[in-house]
Parts: structure tokens; sequence; C-alpha cells
């Protein structure tokens, strides 16, 4: 891939979802897995490819093995792995953090269509409205996928600095069901972040966490799912970066096949 490729690719991470689309999303135990990494918000598409340099902490998370083999195809970065027993299995990676540097209005339509309304307002109290923002970011994308049959896998916290956690198995769910999820930040509940839930038909806006960092997403229909939320703070280095963002996103699919395995 060229380099101006490369920056075309970057530039359009910035302001997009990060997120896993696993080839199966049921499997049989050492079956291979093709694990792509999805960049944009054409969900379940992917826009662009993120650069393989970026991405960390690349794992099957309830086995401790690693995802691996990254390379750029077409409009997605794609990785491998093998799941070696059966279960609930919650694959993961990170994104070393960037930084970009945006206009005014941009960054403020960016952080109002992300709930960030303290954010908004902070800069409104300190007169920084009209300045660019100036943004360091990571980002943190999960999936589930089930080998056989699923177990209590689905619930693992990877450590990341934001995650998405599960605190009921999406596979033995059914349409209209009420999926309860736990955001953690920095390892502690993350209260008050909007929460983003996607399928193939539409995205919305699914609430925001409460003082646990606790919300019941509605999954309305069968089908491939991505959940999203953003937290944002000011950056500890103001040479470097005024503020920091830390994006989290989590995958899933609620068919009629995994439902009858309740």
């Amino acid at each position: 891939m060229t380099r101006s490729a490369l920056f075309f690719f970057a530039v359009l991470a910035y302001g997009h979802d990060l997120y896993l689309m696993p080839s199966q999303f049921r499997l049989a135990p050492e079956q291979p897995l093709v694990l792509a990494a999805h960049v944009g918000d054409s969900f379940p598409a992917s826009e662009g490819p993120i650069d393989p340099r970026r991405i960390v902490d690349a794992k099957v998370w309830t086995e401790g093995a690693p995802v691996e083999n990254f390379r750029i195809i077409g409009r997605a970065t794609w990785g491998t792995a093998t799941i070696a027993t059966p279960g609930s299995h919650v694959l993961g990676i990170g994104s070393t953090p960037k930084f970009l540097e945006l206009e005014p209005a941009k960054f403020e339509a960016y952080l109002k269509e992300e709930g960030l309304d303290s954010i908004v307002a902070w800069r409104a109290a300190n007169r920084e409205a009209a300045k660019p923002g100036r943004e360091i970011y990571s980002k943190y994308a999960k999936t589930l996928v089930t080998a056989q049959t699923p177990n209590d896998g689905y619930q693992l916290k990877a450590g990341y600095p934001i995650e998405i956690v599960l605190e009921a198995d999406p596979t033995r769910m059914k349409p209209g069901d009420l999926l309860p999820i736990q955001v953690l930040w920095k390892g502690q509940p993350a209260a008050g972040l909007q929460v983003e839930v996607a399928t193939a038909a539409k995205a919305s806006k699914a609430g925001r966490t409460d003082g646990e960092g606790r919300l019941r997403v509605k999954l309305d229909q069968a089908g491939k799912y991505r959940l999203h939320t953003v937290a944002m703070e000011r950056h500890a280095n103001p040479a470097e970066a005024d503020w920091r963002s830390v994006w989290a996103s989590f995958t899933f699919e609620l068919t009629a096949a995994m439902v009858s395995a309740k």
C-alpha cells in the first residue's frame, strides 16, 4: 500500500468507529477464524482498514491466544486466530494513540454526535469553543464468537482503557430482549456515556450509562450488532494535545440458531 493511501485511511479512521467482524460468529473448536478490523460508520461494511502497525493487544482474551498475521485486503484489515476450546470467546484489538487536529466547527459537531456534552460545555465556559480540537485518540474493539456450546466467557473483561462488558449472553436471547451491559473506563464504571447500537438496518442512540456504568440495550431484530461509545478527558500534556479520547465497540450476532441453544 502506498504512503498516500495509508495517510487517507489514517484520516478516515479518526472520525469513525473501529470494530471487529469475524468470518463467522459460531464455529467448531480448532476451526480457523478470520477476523476483520473494520473502520467506518457503514456497519457491517467497512469504509477502510486500520494500518496493521497500529494494532496492539490483539488476542482471544478468553484463551490468551494471539490474533495475528494482520494485513490490509481491500477495505478491511484481516487477521487470523484459532479457538481451541468450546465456549463463548471474547476477541479484541486496540490501536496505538494518534493525534489529529480538527477545525472548531467540525470538532464541535463530532462532540455533539458522540454525546460529549460535558466537553462542549467546558469549551464554552473556558472560551475554547472557537479553538481547533487538538486530540489524541485510541480505539478498542471486542467481539463475541461461540465455539460449539456457549458458556460464561461472554462477560470477560480484557482490561482495555475503555471497554464494553456484556452482562448477559446475547446468543441466548431473542429479538425484543434487553441486553444488559456495563462500560468501564480506566477499570471503573463509566457514568453518563452515550451508547450507540447499530444493525445493518439502522444505527440509533441506545441511551446513556447510569451511575454504575450500566445500560440495557434493546435487541430489536435478529442479525449482527455493534455497540459503540466514546469517553474524553483533558489531556495531561497541553503541549501534545488538549484532549484525549478513547473509543470502545463490541460486535455480536443474534440468530434463531443461537437462541435455540438456550
